[in-house]
């Protein structure tokens, strides 16, 4: 019962690490008309700005991590306008996805030889408040990184809900999701909602790369960016346009890949757990490809 209990906590703040990169990608996705894997990428450099500027440069942690959030919700939005904005129009709206797709692919490779570059390929540690502590009740030892995740990812979470259903921002963004013609000849700037999902998107991405850098999640590496990968089945799961969804994926898969890794037999090999959501995804795929949370809105509806 000990372990069970030590398992969950893990799994559910891993689950809601993988919720806030799915967010990120759902969000971009209701704004901009486009799945855009740039979040990955500010996973990643989010990690290591945070890094640079609390452990090299001697900033307080929490100053560090909002002006990580700030220059990547800065580079994403340049991304967005330079890059991402300019390959609309070039041929058949399923091209246009395409190089979107395409393009922000290239960009995590980019920044993943651009922190080898400029960091190093070692692991370095982020010096978080929290490091390896652990709160004892009883015979249950859960580490304090973990409720800390848990606690500041629904905080930024309410905030977004916040956001979105009671903003003008918000209802313009759930009017671009909905109709993008409409939306535009209703006076809703565009400009404005891409700026929106982009801080959004770059605070949950810094967030959940932060977190996942601490001591506790095994220290910053230059590999950092694959939860984007990872949190794709969380996407899934929780169906492309609904942002709960997200929620309720994110944490079903960090359940199902830490208890895998608490139970499963040696015989099955140490990856198996990482590759469990890769299973869930294909066959989610293949039996409801439109994910159980959109189902479940379908229904209501």
């Amino acid at each position: 019962m000990t372990n069970l209990i030590q398992l969950t906590v893990s799994g559910l703040s891993l689950g809601i690490l993988y919720a806030l990169v799915a967010i990120g990608f759902a969000v971009l996705l209701k704004a901009t008309g486009h799945f855009n894997m740039f979040p990955g990428a500010l996973v990643l450099l989010g990690a290591y700005l945070t890094y640079q500027f609390h452990v090299l440069w001697s900033l307080d942690f929490v100053l560090a991590v909002a002006l990580a959030a700030i220059l990547c919700a800065a580079l994403g939005l340049a991304g967005e306008r330079l890059l991402f904005s300019r390959l609309g129009g070039k041929g058949h709206r399923s091209i246009e996805h395409l190089s979107v797709l395409l393009v922000s692919l290239g960009l995590i490779s980019l920044a993943q030889a651009a922190v080898v570059s400029v960091w190093g390929p070692l692991t370095h540690l982020i010096e978080d408040p929290w490091g390896l502590s652990m709160i004892r009740f009883g015979g249950v030892a859960i580490a304090v990184r973990d409720l800390w995740a848990l606690g500041l990812s629904l905080i930024l979470l309410a905030v977004f809900y916040l956001v979105i259903q009671h903003t003008r921002v918000g209802v313009g963004m759930r009017a671009v999701a909905s109709d993008p013609e409409a939306a535009r000849a209703q006076g809703v700037n565009p400009h404005v909602i891409s700026a929106t999902a982009w801080a959004m998107c770059s605070a949950a991405s810094v967030l959940a790369g932060m977190m996942l850098a601490t001591e506790m999640g095994g220290g910053l590496v230059p590999n950092l960016d694959q939860i984007a990968f990872s949190a794709l089945p969380a996407l899934i799961l929780g169906g492309l346009s609904s942002l709960p969804g997200c929620i309720y994926g994110g944490l079903a898969l960090g359940l199902v890949q830490t208890y895998a890794a608490g139970y499963a037999p040696e015989s099955m090999g140490q990856g198996f757990a990482s590759m469990l959501p890769w299973v869930v995804m294909i066959l989610l795929l293949v039996v409801k490809p439109s994910g159980f949370a959109k189902t479940l809105e379908t229904r209501k509806a």
